[in-house]
């Protein structure tokens, strides 16, 4: 089984979040702000259909960007949301409010690093089945150093196609940003400076979009605020968008397909290569359409990833592909080695004709009686009888003894080209280099292929 730690994906996560959990009246810190939106966004897929919903407890510190390892501060922030009683108030559309409350969560266990929780049935359909969806965006999120800008950013990002929020009365802007109780915030001016102006530069700085604040005044009081929202055009270039990599990959296309979570399928392609993940496909289909699968294919797939099962028609089907790519490169080195002793024939053949006529001019250019002369001195060096006859038939252009005619000439004084020479004046591939690449590839021929 594979140990190598989960990882996330620090780039573009998107979440569908009801307004009315948007808009939430609770004082939470910006660590539970944050778990609540992890929590959801690992459980969307699956908000209807199951009871409990499962995270790596290592996954869901990097999604709210978490790096302690301090589990009693993680376990902490849970304990919170689990005694949090959340105020619903919920600002339509037309400005009209509607006011609901219910535990946020009402169950959670950490145990071998694995998060479980769930949510009650009337939130969870809540939250599945929200009236207007505002899309949150988790690596805007993980980013965030303040609850205030956190609220602002979400209160914000769901107009971010009207270009502008609605007029907001400034009492229910305070209890938007959880101040409402805090005496030191009823001043309009201590309010802007000290929470709007600070959650404003953050937002601009770190996310996706860029706000500007329009107040309304009745007198020299000001009664109202809204905010003109354009996207952040810096941001924009690095793709905050719904897709990323991830979401384009193969591997996690497959893994949708055969029911696995949107978060599930994202850890797995994260943590293991795609060959890897299509092995597993494979051999959970295999095994289903063999009917040895007695619970569910998705059941199933979720083991083979996680546990490593061997897959032995891949691995066959691997070994059988290894070996044909053997055979395929040793067959190229063959057809390479052919080329070469064709090439390095021609060679030295072009190279002996070459010397050859050198030899020739110089012999033609000696009287008869010196041609006679330095023919039987060249025989009488010779070291058989076969030489012998061969250099009476092919004369100084003869193949068998040309080593001997170019030593006997060289020796006479006569200046001829070595190979490398020759080559290099005429173009051509020079014979040693050739021997020495033909010798090297017998050298790799002579290991044996091994076929499966």
């Amino acid at each position: 089984m594979k140990t190598k730690p989960e990882k996330y994906s620090k780039d573009k996560q998107i979440l569908k979040k009801h307004v009315a959990a948007i808009h939430i009246g609770a004082k939470l810190s910006l660590l539970q702000r944050k778990l609540v939106n992890a929590l959801l966004y690992n459980a969307y897929d699956q908000l209807l259909t199951a009871k409990e919903h499962q995270i790596s407890a290592s996954l869901l510190c990097e999604m709210i960007g978490f790096d302690s390892h301090n589990s009693a501060y993680l376990k902490g922030a849970l304990k919170g949301l689990m005694e949090t009683v959340v105020e619903f108030d919920v600002l339509e559309d037309d400005g009209e409010t509607s006011w609901e409350a219910m535990v946020l969560l009402p169950y959670a266990k950490l145990k071998g690093g694995v998060c479980t929780y769930r949510y009650e049935q009337s939130l969870a359909e809540k939250l599945y089945h929200p009236d207007v969806y505002s899309k949150i965006n988790l690596s805007v999120l993980r980013e965030m150093k303040s609850a205030h800008a956190l609220v602002l950013y979400e209160n914000c990002y769901r107009y971010v196609d009207i270009a502008h929020t609605p007029w907001w009365d400034v009492d229910v802007f305070r209890k938007l940003m959880s101040v409402d109780q805090m005496t030191s915030y009823k001043q309009f001016k201590l309010l802007n400076r000290a929470v709007i102006q600070p959650a404003m530069k953050e937002v601009n700085e770190l996310s996706n979009i860029q706000i500007e604040l329009e107040t309304k005044r009745k007198g020299r009081s000001v009664t109202g605020l809204r905010f003109l929202i354009r996207p952040n055009p810096q941001l924009s270039l690095i793709g905050m968008d719904s897709e990323d990599d991830i979401t384009q990959m193969p591997a996690y296309k497959a893994l949708l397909a055969e029911g696995i979570s949107k978060t599930l399928a994202r850890a797995w392609v994260l943590e293991h290569d795609e060959e890897y993940i299509f092995d597993k496909l494979d051999l959970a289909g295999s095994e289903a359409a063999k009917g040895k699968i007695k619970s569910s294919k998705a059941g199933f797939l979720k083991a083979a990833v996680e546990q490593d099962f061997h897959n032995e028609n891949a691995a066959k089907k691997k070994a059988l592909e290894a070996a044909q790519e053997r055979k395929a490169a040793r067959e190229k080195l063959e057809r390479e080695l052919e080329a070469l002793k064709t090439a390095q024939r021609e060679a030295e053949t072009s190279y002996r004709w070459h010397t050859a006529e050198i030899i020739e001019d110089a012999f033609q250019a000696l009287s008869e009686g010196q041609r006679e002369a330095v023919t039987a001195e060249f025989q009488l060096g010779l070291s058989s009888t076969i030489y012998v006859n061969a250099f009476k038939k092919g004369g100084w252009k003869d193949r068998l003894t040309f080593p001997d005619i170019k030593k006997f000439w060289e020796a006479r004084g006569l200046a001829l080209p070595s190979p490398a020479e020759w080559a290099q004046k005429n173009g051509s591939q020079e014979p040693e280099a050739l021997r020495a690449r033909i010798e090297e590839l017998e050298k790799q021929l002579k290991q044996p292929v091994v076929l499966v």
